[in-house]
C-alpha cells in the first residue's frame, strides 16, 4: 500500500512539530524518518499510524483518503522502542493477541490463529520460545516478538518508532540486518524513525532527513550522504570538517582575501589526503593526535587556529608513520561549498584549496 502525505502540519502549543509535510511512499518501499530529536520524525510516524491527529494536511493510503480514519481502519501494525510486550502473556498468546480482540465476524479460529502465529514466530526464527514469558527473553528476542506480533495482524503498512533504540551495539547490528532481509522477503510498506544514521543508511531504500518539523532532503542512502542538500545533513550524517570561506569562481578560499561571496565548505575526513613533503595546493599541519579505530586511523591536525579530522586506512598510516608534532602537508580531494543562500557547489580535486 502506497502512503502520500499532502501539507501535513502540527503544533503542539507554540511548538511547531511539523510544517507542511509532503512525503510519497510508494508500495513495498522501506523509508527511514531521520534525524534529531524533537525534529517531527515521530509526530509524523504517528499521524500515519493514526495515534495523533495533525492541525491541517492529509493522509492518503493507495490513494483513498485516510486522515481521519481511527487507527484500528488503517491496516497499520506499529512497533514501539520499547516492546510493549504484555508481561503476563506467553510468547505465543503475545503474538496472537491482535487476532484474538478482532470482532466475532473476522476472527479466525483458534487452528488458524495457530497455525498463522507459528508461522510468524518461524519467520522471526523464536517458534522454540512460544511458551515463554517476556521476563524470559533477551531485549533483541523480546523486540522479534514485537515485530511479529505487529505482523499477526496481516498489515499493509508496518510502522517502527526507534525499533531498536533500547538495545546495545552488536544486537543493534544484527536486527537491522534481520530487519532489511526479512523486508526484502515480505515487500511490505514500512516507515522507521530513527536518529542514528548508520543504522538509516544501511537498512532504507530512502532517507528522510528531517529538522525542526521540516524536510531537508529524501533521497537514497548514498544521494544523502554523498549529496547533502544542505548544511544541516551534510553535518547530521557522519564527521566533516567545516571551513568558513568565501567563495570566487570556483575556488574557495578560507578566511583569506575580499571575494563576493560568502560561504562554507565541508570535507569529509576520508577525502583529505596527507603528505610528508609540500604538495600542490597543500596546506602544512603539524600532527596533534593519532587515534587507531578498528581498520581506521584518525589523525587530528592543528592548522593554525583550525583542527583538521583526517581519517586514513591502516595502510596509509603505516607507510606514513604519523606521530604527534611531525609536519605534514594536507589536501582535500573532494568538498562541498555552501554559499549564503545554502546552495551546494562541488569542487573537483583539481581546485585550490586555501586558508
Amino acid at each position: 500500500m502506497s502512503i502520500e502525505i499532502r501539507n501535513i502540519s502540527k503544533r503542539f502549543g507554540n511548538f511547531v512539530a511539523l510544517d507542511n509535510i509532503n512525503l510519497d511512499i510508494p508500495t513495498g518501499e522501506l523509508v527511514a524518518l531521520l534525524g534529531p530529536s524533537g525534529c517531527g520524525k515521530t509526530t509524523l510516524l504517528r499521524i500515519i499510524a493514526g495515534m495523533e491527529t495533525p492541525d491541517g494536511g492529509d493522509v492518503l493510503f493507495s490513494g483513498a483518503e485516510a486522515t481521519h480514519l481511527h487507527a484500528r481502519e488503517r491496516q497499520v501494525g506499529f512497533v514501539f522502542q520499547h516492546y510493549a510486550l504484555f508481561r503476563h502473556m506467553t510468547v505465543f498468546e503475545n503474538v496472537a493477541f491482535g487476532l484474538r480482540v478482532k470482532p466475532r465476524k473476522e476472527r479466525p479460529s483458534d487452528a488458524e490463529i495457530r497455525r498463522r502465529v507459528m508461522e510468524l514466530l518461524g519467520l522471526v526464527q523464536l517458534d522454540w520460545l512460544a511458551d515463554r514469558y517476556p521476563s524470559q527473553l533477551s531485549g533483541g528476542q523480546r523486540q522479534r516478538i514485537a515485530l511479529a506480533r505487529a505482523l499477526a495482524v496481516e498489515p499493509k503498512v508496518l510502522l517502527l518508532d526507534e525499533p531498536f533504540g533500547a538495545l546495545d551495539t552488536k544486537v543493534r547490528k544484527e536486527l537491522r540486518r534481520w530487519l532489511r532481509r526479512l523486508h526484502d522477503d515480505m515487500h511490505i510498506s514500512s516507515v522507521f524513525v530513527t536518529h542514528d544514521q548508520e543504522e538509516a543508511l544501511e537498512v532504507a531504500d530512502r532517507v528522510v532527513v528531517m529538522n525542526h518539523g521540516r524536510i531537508e532532503q529524501i533521497g537514497s542512502p548514498d544521494e544523502v550522504y554523498s549529496a547533502p542538500a544542505s548544511p544541516f545533513v551534510y553535518q547530521f550524517l557522519g564527521n566533516v570538517n567545516v571551513f568558513h570561506s568565501r567563495v570566487h569562481g570556483g575556488f574557495a578560499e578560507v578566511e583569506r582575501g575580499e571575494q563576493p561571496e560568502k560561504a562554507t565548505a565541508f570535507v569529509r575526513p576520508h577525502d583529505i589526503d596527507i603528505a610528508l613533503q609540500s604538495i600542490d595546493s597543500g596546506m602544512p599541519a603539524s600532527v596533534l593526535h593519532v587515534h587507531p579505530i578498528g581498520p581506521v586511523v584518525r589523525v587530528e591536525l592543528q592548522h593554525e587556529a583550525e583542527i583538521v579530522e583526517v581519517e586514513l586506512s591502516r595502510e596509509r598510516h603505516e607507510a606514513l608513520q604519523l606521530a604527534p608534532g611531525r609536519q605534514v602537508w594536507f589536501r582535500p580531494r573532494q568538498m562541498r561549498v555552501f554559499g549564503a543562500g545554502e546552495q551546494p557547489r562541488s569542487t573537483p580535486e583539481k581546485q585550490a584549496f586555501l586558508f
